[in-house]
């Protein structure tokens, strides 16, 4: 009777493993599947909408009049050199409207880039934070992670955001990988007087920065505005992804000196490589056309930071595939096992 029962038992522990195995290969095949459909909707949204990318060119700034007729939360266009970093900027009613909505209003796991909604639409703000989902295959704010790399950080150094009738020139100043609940990071309120205090912040927590615009986040905080572009990090859930880029206000930059050569005798943040760019025609003001430097220049200073940051193995993805992979690896064993053992018994 009892060896009854323990046939019995083992089928239905086999069948059972056999049931959890196909129900994973079949959960693991539609994740695939459904990951690949994903990517390549955002991948035809982005297409689309890049054709309506307003010409920075045009006669009075960039015209966002096409983009506003198809969604009149659009509000900017943030390109950064050197990556695929190139879409509109929306702002909702609230900072989860766009999270899984595209730039047509629909619903979209990929969601769009957007603005907070304790920002200013026009970007006047000192400190502004634009949020994006971290993708692979270098879409949406996927591409921030590159930034963590050294090499990668120095050789790319300018971006540009177009508001209507006006084209910036930003230049990136630092990466972090810093909690969601950093003040410091996440609360734009906090620097609404000025960015006194950020310098020293980036110096101390940033994965790299340029140390030549800390120093001016630091002597002339009341003189710069910051935009914070936003992402998950692949090392935790809690964890962000963070690039800054900073440009000097309009009415803040120095007179041009046609004697003056770059570099003396005034601020010149990494990436602007020419002289146009020194003396602060590269800056949108009263409207004044802008054109952003290649980022292939590469920085003009050297880079400082802590270096990479590192989580725990428990905060990893690539710890837990793994740990998936073991207990999958363990039952097979075991099971191969039993039944190693049950026909020497000669059950």
């Amino acid at each position: 009777m009892s060896r009854i029962v323990l046939k019995l038992l083992n089928g239905i522990y086999g069948w059972i493993i056999g049931t959890v195995l196909m129900a994973s290969t079949v959960y693991a095949g539609y994740s695939i599947w459904d990951n690949a459909q994903v990517y390549q909707a955002t991948e035809n949204v982005q297409d689309q909408i890049r054709k309506l990318k307003p010409g920075e060119e045009t006669e009075g700034g960039p015209g966002f009049e096409e983009l506003r007729d198809l969604n009149k939360d659009v509000v900017a266009w943030i390109t950064v050199d050197g990556t695929n970093i190139d879409y509109p900027v929306l702002q909702g009613d609230t900072n989860l409207t766009y999270m899984n909505k595209d730039v047509y209003g629909e619903f979209s796991l990929s969601g769009s880039i957007f603005l907070d909604t304790r920002n200013k639409a026009d970007f006047s703000d000192n400190y502004s934070l634009i949020y994006g989902h971290n993708m692979d295959e270098h879409l949406m704010f996927g591409d921030l992670a590159l930034f963590k790399e050294k090499d990668f950080f120095k050789k790319n150094t300018t971006a540009t955001l177009m508001v209507p009738g006006e084209s910036w020139d930003m230049n990136v100043a630092a990466v972090l990988q810093i909690s969601a609940g950093t003040e410091e990071i996440f609360n734009p309120d906090i620097w609404k007087d000025n960015l006194d205090g950020l310098g020293v912040f980036l110096e101390t927590n940033s994965i790299w920065y340029h140390p030549s615009i800390t120093e001016q986040l630091k002597n002339r905080p009341d003189a710069m505005e910051v935009v914070a572009l936003v992402t998950c990090s692949d090392g935790s859930t809690n964890d962000r992804t963070v690039l800054l880029l900073v440009r000097g206000k309009p009415e803040s930059e120095p007179n041009e000196n046609p004697q003056q050569k770059p570099g003396e005798g005034q601020d010149i943040l990494p990436g602007d490589s020419n002289p146009d760019s020194a003396n602060g025609s590269h800056t949108a003001s009263a409207g004044a056309q802008t054109s952003v430097s290649s980022g292939e220049s590469g920085s003009t200073d050297d880079i400082q930071g802590t270096g990479p940051k590192k989580t725990g193995d428990y905060q990893n993805p690539d710890f837990w595939k793994k740990v998936i992979i073991g207990v999958i690896v363990f039952i097979l064993l075991f099971e191969a096992a039993e039944h190693f053992f049950s026909r020497r018994r000669g059950d």
